[in-house]
């Protein structure tokens, strides 16, 4: 396994996370394939084992690693739409319009959660509930936020147990990254974010696939109005 290679010259974990998407992306390193210690892989990049830290959170975060207390991090099985990722940077680059987004994912993710509620692992609720009490924890720094937000959202689509549901929300990560930033810098925005990932946590903790699904689409309705008052606010200036 040749894991060695030049890290671009930016947030150093930004860099180890490119990296490491590239050698999955050329099937360099493979679905299933067993990363080195954190201390080898760490030497081997060239970085510190905090820095490697942080970008094994944000590439466990997209759904790309899988780290498994007491046996090691491994290379995620990819979903079965994996076909459809290079259309997301098209999409980046088209600048997708916010509400046609909102609009998309109002046909996908209520779909997604409910069937998460009912077919999600013990232990995928359980990353579910992590991810909700870390985003209460962290309103102030937006950055933070957003990465576990986007998380949370792609998490509950894997725990759908259905391939092509996944592979949708992975289409459409980048603009849905955009979107988180957008929206979140708004007033309250990020304080209302957790109150719906909090009853959406809940939902699937208790099984139910009906409330889950419901408050996912007044999660997205509730984005959609502040879209919408932020674009009638800049308007009227």
């Amino acid at each position: 396994m040749h894991l060695a290679g030049s890290i671009p010259r930016v947030k150093l974990s930004d860099g180890v996370v490119e990296h490491i998407k590239s050698l999955i992306a050329t099937e360099r390193l493979k679905p299933g394939d067993k990363l080195p210690s954190e201390r080898e892989l760490a030497a081997t990049l060239g970085v510190s084992r905090t820095v490697l830290r942080e970008a094994v959170r944000s590439l466990s975060l997209m759904g790309l690693l899988d780290v498994r207390q007491g046996e090691g991090t491994f290379v995620s099985a990819l979903v079965a739409g994996s076909f459809m990722r290079p259309l997301s940077p098209m999409l980046a680059m088209a600048g997708t319009d916010l509400l046609q987004l909102i609009e998309a994912r109002r046909i996908v993710e209520p779909k997604a959660v409910g069937l998460c509620a009912v077919r999600a692992s013990d232990d995928e609720v359980a990353e579910i509930r992590s991810l909700t009490d870390e985003m209460g924890s962290c309103t102030a720094d937006l950055d933070q936020f957003n990465q576990l937000d986007l998380g949370f959202h792609m998490a509950l689509a894997r725990g759908s147990h259905n391939s092509v549901l996944a592979a949708t929300l992975e289409t459409i990560r980048d603009a849905l990254y955009e979107q988180v930033q957008d929206v979140q810098r708004l007033p309250g925005a990020a304080e209302r974010a957790c109150g719906y990932h909090r009853q959406i946590a809940e939902a699937v903790t208790a099984r139910d696939g009906d409330r889950a699904e419901r408050v996912m689409l007044e999660h997205l309705n509730d984005v959609e109005g502040a879209v919408l008052a932020s674009i009638a606010n800049n308007g009227s200036q």
